[in-house]
Order: C-alpha cells, then sequence, then structure tokens
C-alpha cells in the first residue's frame, strides 16, 4: 500500500496566501470609501396618503400644501430636523426642498400610523414623498438634516438612521 502525502504550506504559499488577503481588504477598504450607497423604499400600502399640491416652503422641513381634499395644511415632515432660521445651514436646506418641491410632478404626504396627526404647533405630521422619492431621505444624504424628533417607532425611522449612519462615515472617510 501506497503512503499518503502529507500536504504541507510551504513558505512561498502562505506568502502568497497573505498577499491575496492582504489585496482583498484593500479592495473592501476603497470600495467603502468610493461607493455611494442607493437607497431605495415605497410608501408602506397600510397607511393614509393624500395627494398634495405645492404652495411655498417655511424651512428645510416645513411646507404648505393643499391636499386632495382641498384643505391647506402646514406640513412638518416627521422625524428630520434641518437648521433654524439664523443657523447655518438654513438657506441651503430651504432651498433645496423648496427646489424638491417646486419641481415635483406628484407629491403625496403619508401618515404614519405610529405618530400623532398634529405637533404642538397644529402641523400635519408626514412622509413627505416627492416623485416617488422620500424628501426626508434626500435632506440627510445631502447632509442638510438630520435625524430628530423622534417620539414613537415611525415607518421609516430605521431606514432614515442608516442613511444618516452612511452620511457620516462617508463625511469622516473624505476628511
Amino acid at each position: 500500500m501506497a503512503k499518503k502525502k502529507k500536504f504541507r504550506i510551504t513558505r512561498k504559499m502562505k506568502r502568497r496566501i497573505a498577499i491575496a488577503i492582504a489585496v482583498l481588504i484593500l479592495l473592501y477598504v476603497i470600495y467603502g470609501i468610493f461607493h455611494k450607497t442607493e437607497y431605495k423604499i415605497q410608501p408602506s400600502p397600510i397607511s393614509e396618503k393624500h395627494d398634495a399640491v405645492f404652495q411655498y416652503v417655511h424651512d428645510g422641513d416645513t411646507a404648505v400644501f393643499f391636499l386632495d381634499d382641498g384643505e391647506q395644511v402646514i406640513c412638518r415632515f416627521l422625524a428630520v430636523d434641518t437648521p433654524e432660521i439664523g443657523e447655518e445651514g438654513y438657506d441651503e436646506a430651504k432651498r433645496f426642498t423648496d427646489n424638491a418641491l417646486e419641481k415635483a410632478s406628484k407629491i403625496v404626504l403619508e401618515l404614519d400610523p405610529n405618530s400623532e396627526r398634529y405637533d404642538t404647533y397644529d402641523r400635519l405630521l408626514a412622509w413627505v414623498w416627492v416623485d416617488g422619492e422620500l424628501l426626508q431621505a434626500k435632506l440627510i444624504e445631502n447632509g442638510l438634516a438630520s435625524v430628530g424628533y423622534i417620539y414613537h417607532d415611525y415607518l421609516y425611522l430605521d431606514y432614515l438612521k442608516e442613511i444618516e449612519k452612511n452620511v457620516t462615515r462617508e463625511d469622516s472617510n473624505a476628511s
């Protein structure tokens, strides 16, 4: 009976394996630095929605709309916070929101079943969908808003937090 040859890893093989692992790690790091994550989400099929017609913007996270039933509402965008008047970034956030809503062909306000309908200032609290994209997410992606005013477990809260985490990571990688 023939003796089985014992498999041995040589120094040369160890070096090649180490180089291959190093290259894979380097590629992963480069991918993480330069890859911009695309986020896609759809409105929930279970929540109340209203088609809306844009009127004007108060600031980066508040706007006035006419709803599909003719009611005029001041809408406070759920789960985000943009700079207030006089703060750095106020003009950019307001301009971004105004441009997005002004150019929109379809605006849908979605009421979150886990949220109050109105805040203490009698503003409608809603998710704002602009041509099928969540405006709150776009504000965060562009560094114009942060996740804020969280009182419940809102529908898209985890989604916004993930975007914010990745935007923060991308900003720190760029530094």
